[in-house]
């Protein structure tokens, strides 16, 4: 059985920059891996006359079928890689929250695409692979490739940051997310009423090629917290929380309502996250991934 680890994402910075025709939003977001993870392992048999492909998930909340994300990206990957007949056994251990603005479903379809190839001996391209990963959703192109990355388009647009930003993060989620198309609905109409003013990252890159976690205090956003922050004061709540732990700078992730929080040190995070846990809330300390 192969296995894949399948990361979380965290994003310092998010801006919608336009619509498209189609009702694709474009955005500029800075994303960045967490060590906060999935698993994802599967049993690959092509010794077979079917296409068949089986999926257990830890979380028996999420479905198994084509409703999943993994399903179907296994699904494209085969079909692009012309592999005619297949046996796929998946297995999905559930450790990032869902529906979170953490990217679990975009790293875990990202994962079994990137073990399949793999697997396969790299029969797409990384070009090809993340092609195929735009198909499947916005963040899934990133979740491919991990690390810090600037991000544009739709999505598909990567350009890397160069050096690895060495942060602790405390990730916490606590009350019901919005989906991610409620959440542009309410800001295309936020925006129809107020124009939007693009925001510039600059300062975001500065300060992370300079590894200086201080600085993005006064320069990471999400436009997301517009909309979502009054009308899921949990979020907000746990930003307040964090805050009074010290933490260096808080933030939505995506969509939400998961907020993260970013510390100078393990041990201030530690006694954030057993603080908040008290209160039956999901946190969890990790480190940024490279």
């Amino acid at each position: 059985m192969l296995h894949e680890t399948a990361h979380a994402k965290i994003n310092l910075f998010l801006d919608i920059t336009g619509r498209r025709e189609n009702g694709y939003h474009e955005l500029h977001s800075c994303m960045q891996t967490i060590g906060l993870s999935d698993t994802i392992s599967a049993d690959i048999s092509t010794d077979t006359n079917t296409q068949s492909i089986s999926i257990q998930c830890s979380d028996a909340s999420l479905p198994t079928d084509e409703g999943n994300l993994v399903y179907r990206a296994a699904q494209m990957y085969m079909q692009a890689a012309h592999i005619p007949s297949y046996a796929l056994d998946i297995r999905i251990e559930k450790r990032i929250p869902v529906f979170a603005g953490l990217g679990g479903g975009s790293a875990d379809a990202a994962a079994i695409l990137r073990l399949l190839n793999r697997h396969f001996r790299n029969a797409l391209d990384m070009d090809s692979l993340l092609a195929l990963g735009a198909r499947l959703g916005a963040d899934v192109p990133f979740c491919i490739h991990g690390g810090t990355c600037r991000c544009e388009g739709i999505g598909d647009i990567l350009t890397p940051i160069m050096g690895h930003p060495d942060y602790t993060v405390l990730i916490a989620k606590n009350g019901e997310g919005v989906s991610t198309a409620e959440a542009f609905r309410m800001l295309d109409e936020t925006y129809a009423v107020t124009p939007h003013e693009i925001r510039s990252a600059d300062k975001v890159y500065a300060a992370l090629a300079a590894n200086n976690a201080p600085a993005l205090r006064h320069c990471i956003y999400n436009a997301f917290e517009e909309v979502i922050l009054p009308i899921r004061p949990l979020a907000q709540q746990l930003k307040d929380v964090m805050n009074a732990y010290g933490a260096i700078c808080t933030q939505m992730s995506g969509s939400g309502p998961s907020v993260f929080g970013i510390f100078l040190s393990d041990a201030r995070a530690e006694v954030c996250a057993s603080a908040l846990r008290k209160n039956g809330i999901f946190a969890a300390v990790c480190r940024t991934v490279g």
